[in-house]
């Protein structure tokens, strides 16, 4: 009879925390897990006012610590990055599942299935080894982008950047480990006569913590058909885009 194993699967945001509470629709993020035992779905619940979603620390642990930091830039000229690491405890937020192992060794596939505001999933496959000797597998998965929702400002094009974990954009610690010089934020607007138009995105001081970026139309601007936002993360290129229709 073949062992059984316990695998625990994070989602950890390209330069962010895990993927938790504040992430875009956390409950219809997918994991599962194929092998030749069948397809196995590991579960990504979040349990409120209960699941975190990373604990930040400058000091990294073996063994706990996930490999990817968190490079916050410096707001300053001649001042250093800060780095900070994840690290997870009994409640942040996972995706995990029991399997029968196989017999001999095997290369199995975990298929990711996150929720953006595209209307469409953003999808990773990682392959993973499984052994019949190993009984317990933590694996961390990183997910790229960035998390653009529409903002409504009358007279003006406006979007919340924020990470693929939910994070803010703040114009720099302690508000947020993500400053808002890191960000090149774009507006395309398409108007009706067919013309387009760019306009660049400032970090909006007065909704600080709201990870908002606008700039005021010109009055010469023609009825708006669309808006497409663009959004670049410089330290590590994460990127994001979302259209909003008129």
């Amino acid at each position: 009879m073949s062992a059984s194993a316990q695998i625990t699967v994070y989602l950890q945001a390209l330069g962010g925390h895990f993927l938790g509470a504040n992430a875009y629709e956390p409950d219809n993020i997918r994991i599962t897990l194929h092998y030749s035992g069948g397809d196995v779905d590991l579960p990504y619940h979040i349990t409120p006012d209960f699941t975190n979603d990373g604990d930040v620390s400058p000091v990294f642990t073996s063994g706990a610590s996930s490999f990817m930091p968190i490079i916050t830039i410096a707001t300053a000229a001649g001042q250093n990055a800060t780095v900070n690491f994840l690290s997870p405890d009994y409640t942040t937020i996972n995706g995990n599942a029991k399997i029968q192992l196989p017999d001999q060794i095997e290369m199995a596939d975990l298929e990711i299935s996150v929720p953006t505001t595209l209307d469409q999933p953003f999808c990773i496959r990682q392959q993973v080894i499984l052994n019949p000797n190993q009984p317990a597998y933590k694996f961390i998965i990183a997910v790229p982008g960035l998390y653009l929702s529409v903002s409504e400002m009358p007279g003006a094009v406006s979007v919340y950047v924020r990470m693929m974990c939910g994070c803010a954009v703040t114009p720099g610690p302690p508000a947020s480990l993500w400053p808002a010089t890191d960000f090149d934020v774009f507006a395309l607007v398409l108007d009706d006569s067919g013309g387009t138009t760019t306009y660049q995105l400032s970090y909006d001081n007065a909704q600080t913590g709201n990870s908002l970026f606008s700039a005021n139309l010109l009055a010469a601007q023609k009825p708006v058909r669309s808006v497409t936002f663009t959004a670049l993360q410089k330290s590590t290129g994460n990127y994001g885009v979302v259209v909003q229709n008129y």
